[in-house]
């Protein structure tokens, strides 16, 4: 999927979260894995944020739209709470890619609760919410790439 730039994938064993990280742009890019296990989703997630929280991330695109609705599966606050600890990550640009009305629902809840203090948008596709974080994010292209490089863990 990421077609410029230095990509790191990060995972961990049998991780609901494909997570990746490309350095050039600043960018996380988080996916649901299709029929991934749902009862790893709140510590995936914990992971996620702990990743996403980190001062070189300045761009994030959550990709949910394959992930179940945990509320009808015993864990009724699970996206609730994601959304409302993603408002208070540093963040510059955050894309999220849902596809269920409950997703939408569970992103007003959380912004009534608690809006970010950077840009979100809603997409239905992956492809769509990465052009869009590229074009905002073109301020820091070109940026040296001094950081050293390394590999992030997500533990579940």
């Amino acid at each position: 999927m990421f077609t410029s730039g230095e990509v790191m994938e990060v995972e961990t064993l049998e991780s609901p979260l494909l997570v990746r990280y490309e350095w050039n742009e600043a960018l996380l890019h988080a996916q649901w894995q299709f029929l991934s296990a749902p009862h790893r989703a709140p510590s995936a997630l914990q992971s996620l944020l702990l990743a996403a929280a980190r001062p070189r991330v300045r761009a994030c695109l959550l990709d949910l739209q394959h992930m179940p609705d945990l509320s009808s599966m015993g864990q009724p606050q699970t996206e609730y709470h994601l959304l409302v600890q993603l408002a208070t990550l540093p963040l510059q640009h955050l894309a999220l890619v849902f596809k269920a009305d409950w997703q939408h629902e569970a992103l007003l809840a959380a912004t009534d609760c608690l809006a970010p203090a950077y840009e979100v948008q809603v997409f239905d596709d992956a492809a769509t919410a990465l052009d869009w974080l590229r074009q905002t994010g073109e301020g820091y292209r070109g940026r040296t790439g001094s950081e050293p490089k390394g590999h992030w863990a997500l533990s579940n």
